[in-house]
């Protein structure tokens, strides 16, 4: 009886740590992908992972922030006093009219494309109806060229003003998204569940606060540049105008 004893509860005991083994590997497989997954939040989402879970807001954003580049390399290579409207070309179209060689002052107008060349070569064009007709169109003329300007910079508002509504919009569209998955899936963890799927809503938010911020700067910088080139203009308009009403 006593062998049988000992027998039974070394059957038990080899139970027990059979059973102990089996739960361990159950428990080492369900905490893999776990770890995993905490390794890899340790560690951050690429660039790359970022765009493809904010889905097609984040491919918006990335276009509205090419825009931006290309629009800032276009303004700072192009929208400059010194090649809009230049110091040394206004005085030498002054330095010619009142050496009364208004057919000089054509043909460099003609050969140049900054604002005081237009605004010349229009007030030009209208001599022959008048002191009015020329003082009016040359102003209008300068008016919109100052507005092309304030037109151009305008788009780096309106982006910065766009984007963080983009980005807002896959935060809700992401939220909802993730609340459908809660309320629809039984079988997985929600909080787990539901906290990936904000983290990936709240990609788009910054995504768009990025676009955006840069956006707001290069306006604020550009407005510089417009108003310092306005200034110019109507100064030296202003002298211009009175030459070609007078020639």
């Amino acid at each position: 009886m006593r062998s049988i004893s000992k027998i039974n509860k070394l059957f038990l005991i080899c139970a027990v740590f059979i059973m102990f083994f089996m739960v361990s590997i159950a428990c080492a497989g369900q905490l893999k992908p776990l770890i995993e997954n905490l390794e890899q939040s340790t560690g951050g989402m690429t660039l790359w992972q970022m765009i493809r879970s904010g889905g097609w807001v984040m491919i918006v954003l990335a276009a509205l922030s090419i825009l931006v580049i290309t629009l800032a390399i276009y303004d700072f290579i192009i929208m400059k006093p010194s090649i809009l409207s230049p110091k040394g070309f206004a005085e030498r179209i002054i330095k010619k009219f009142k050496q009364g060689k208004s057919k000089v002052v054509r043909e460099i107008c003609l050969s140049d494309n900054n604002i005081i060349a237009k605004v010349t070569l229009t007030g030009i064009e209208n001599k022959p109806k008048g002191t009015i007709a020329v003082k009016e169109s040359m102003e209008s003329c300068a008016r919109n060229e100052i507005a092309k300007l304030w037109q151009n910079i305008g788009y780096f508002g309106d982006i910065g003003m766009i984007a963080p509504l983009i980005g807002l919009l896959g935060t809700v569209l992401g939220m909802i998204q993730a609340f459908n998955v809660v309320a629809f899936q039984m079988t997985v963890v929600k909080p787990i569940l539901l906290a990936g799927g904000i983290s990936k809503a709240m990609i788009t938010t910054a995504g768009g606060l990025i676009v955006a911020i840069p956006a707001m700067m290069l306006y604020s910088y550009f407005r510089g540049r417009v108003q310092e080139i306005a200034a110019y203009v109507e100064t030296y308009c202003a002298d211009i105008i009175k030459l070609v009403s007078e020639d």
